[in-house]
């Protein structure tokens, strides 16, 4: 089983987006089993696919970090369709990270546990992170969960800088994962200077980049508000034929 966080410390750079094409295209296309885990407190992964879900009918990623889950791994997982299934979040993450800060209560190796019993039951191919913006007591979970980091970048300086701050949180994480490994992911790729530019630096200080880019296109934010992946919502788009290449190239390795 591969387990990848999708994380930048900046927001608005198309973490969830990537988030919910990659496992949707996954599952469909390759035919994976495909467990996404919501580490944000803002639940946008949660409410694309479970709108009217309430934190109280359901096993969420906090109560995984506080121990309060279900015995078996799978028991605490929705299956939203064959191949995939969601372990959602709530507000309740940002609980936890204000107990981390004044009495020191966090566990973020509950969350490797609960990955690793995933992988030992062998009925998972994909573990999908998608983590918030910063260093939470969920997104460092994530990455100790992780065998990759996926950084998607815009071509700004505050998401490069954000995908910079993430590459040395996964340097200082290193006698705990040493086999963590980084790359970025450029979305909302165009042709334009600025875009090379950005592929440029990020070269240059070290952080690799997947073959694959994502390109700019209305298709995306009109796909959140429809609530559908974009496989289904616009076929033919741009960035639906980018995620299926990044999900072939994901494939590759």
């Amino acid at each position: 089983m591969r387990t990848i966080a999708i994380m930048n410390n900046k927001g608005g750079v198309g973490k969830t987006i990537t988030a919910i094409n990659l496992a949707d295209i996954l599952a469909a296309d390759s035919h994976q089993r495909v467990v996404l885990v919501d580490c944000d407190g803002q639940a946008n992964l949660t409410h694309f696919f479970l709108p009217t879900l309430g934190a109280e009918n359901a096993v969420t990623t906090g109560d995984i970090l506080m121990g309060e889950g279900e015995p078996l791994w799978s028991e605490n997982v929705i299956q939203l369709r064959d191949g995939l299934s969601i372990l959602p979040s709530s507000s309740g993450l940002y609980d936890l990270d204000l107990r981390a800060i004044h009495d020191g209560t966090s566990a973020p190796e509950r969350l490797r546990q609960f990955a690793e019993a995933a992988a030992d039951d062998g009925d998972v191919d994909w573990m999908i992170f998608d983590c918030p913006p910063g260093y939470t007591v969920s997104s460092v979970a994530a990455l100790l969960a992780a065998h990759e980091v996926m950084i998607p970048v815009v071509a700004d300086k505050f998401s490069i800088d954000g995908a910079f701050a993430v590459s040395d949180q996964v340097r200082r994480l290193a006698a705990l994962r040493p086999s963590l490994r980084v790359r970025a992911l450029l979305t909302q790729a165009r042709s334009a200077d600025v875009v090379t530019a950005a592929r440029t630096v990020l070269a240059r200080r070290g952080v690799p980049l997947y073959r694959t880019s994502i390109r700019r296109t209305d298709k995306v934010p009109e796909s959140t508000v429809s609530l559908m992946p974009l496989r289904e919502y616009s076929v033919h788009s741009s960035a639906t034929r980018d995620y299926r290449c990044l999900a072939r190239e994901l494939m590759e390795v």
